[in-house]
């Protein structure tokens, strides 16, 4: 049976089987998984690099994520709405696979972390939520359960009806007003309130069981201090971002590490939301950023080539960041699973930090499409 092994510091971490200890926010549930299993200890040891499962596809995601599992990776990170909403099964399907193939001895030997859909906040809504993800997932409970988006799921745009003439002066207001698109319940006014009953929603399936852990993804430093004064257990066990050189996030990662919150980078290579004006406009691509390719080439030795891709991957575990790449290539995965004998210097962590923009908002690359992408509301 493969054992985690406590690291209290990324850095420290030596295979894909090196975690981070997370504390129970509070005394553990009774139950686990609803039968009565007493929970064996206050800590959950979360694996430093995981494999994350976005826009795999509803054709490659079983087998590929079989493939991760059978490269030795403990850590699959997905979500409700991936895939569009195919995902979670394909994923329940490989890790059934998995254990079918004697590749998993058992399920306490992997970590599975899903998040809830914006579409579901709210208390009842986020619970419905949930169920859906253990039924499509074929478990009985996640390792880690996290809220995916602090804002509103939207109504799409208004369309003029026929025959009648659209107020013009009202059209400008809402195409200059995100929010005017927000579906009821979820205004500029309300949507802290109604993250604060989907926390509560988390906080009771924490206690119930159904997660060992509960978590955040794309949340700023002021949502959490938002959601910090109505919570009940506290700190959530990660904030997931966008994290990489060209964004680094540097405030929100020291707001983290105060409160006791694990970082983990998600887009670590860079993005796949970049478009060429963008790259251009940030000096180009972070695999072909020289600092990154100096540092790649330094490492490399007769016997080990090591990648940009993987220099980009120790430059997150070495600022104490978790990663979760993802890759449909065996070779790829391999190759991102190899970044624990070998660190970049100080001189070469400062060289790669130093290609941030000077307004770090610049170098967001992700949710290009999303109205309210940089965040910038209660």
């Amino acid at each position: 049976m493969m054992m985690m092994i406590d690291r209290r510091r990324a850095a420290d971490a030596r295979s894909l089987l090196d975690c981070a200890a997370i504390a129970a926010p509070a005394a553990p549930p009774v139950v686990l998984g609803g039968k009565g299993e007493e929970r064996p200890d206050a800590e959950v040891l979360m694996p430093w690099l995981g494999f994350g499962t976005y826009r795999l596809g509803q054709r490659k995601a079983r087998s590929t994520t079989f493939e991760a599992l059978k490269t030795g990776y403990r850590h699959i990170d997905t979500a409700f709405v991936y895939g569009g909403q195919t995902t979670e099964i394909e994923v329940g399907k490989a890790i059934e696979d998995a254990l079918q193939h004697g590749i998993l001895q058992n399920r306490e030997e992997l970590f599975v972390t899903t998040k809830q859909w914006r579409e579901y906040h709210g208390y009842e809504k986020s619970l419905a939520c949930l169920d859906k993800s253990l039924e499509r997932l074929g478990l009985e409970y996640v390792d880690c359960w996290m809220m995916h988006w602090p804002g509103p799921c939207w109504h799409a745009k208004p369309r003029q009806e026929k025959g009648m003439k659209r107020d013009r002066a009202v059209a400008d207001d809402n195409e200059n007003d995100p929010w005017a698109h927000a579906k009821e319940g979820m205004g500029e006014g309300e949507i802290a309130a109604l993250r604060a009953e989907t926390w509560r929603a988390m906080e009771d399936a924490y206690r119930l069981g159904k997660a060992r852990c509960i978590a955040v993804s794309n949340f700023t430093t002021r949502h959490l201090q938002t959601l910090k004064q109505t919570a009940t257990l506290w700190p959530p066990a990660v904030n997931q971002v966008e994290c990489h050189p060209y964004y680094p996030q540097n405030e929100l990662l020291e707001y983290c590490h105060q409160e006791g919150i694990v970082v983990q980078a998600y887009s670590a290579l860079g993005g796949q939301d970049g478009t060429k004006a963008k790259w251009k406009a940030l000096g180009g691509k972070l695999l072909e950023a020289d600092p990154v390719t100096a540092a790649a080439k330094r490492l490399s030795t007769a016997k080990k080539r090591v990648t940009p891709a993987q220099v980009l991957l120790r430059w997150a575990l070495q600022r104490n960041c978790m990663v979760v790449p993802k890759t449909s290539s065996p070779q790829r995965m391999r190759e991102n699973a190899d970044i624990f004998d070998f660190s970049l210097t100080e001189e070469e962590m400062q060289e790669i930090s130093i290609l941030a923009p000077s307004v770090e908002s610049e170098g967001r690359l992700c949710w290009r499409t999303e109205p309210l992408r940089m965040l910038d509301f209660a």
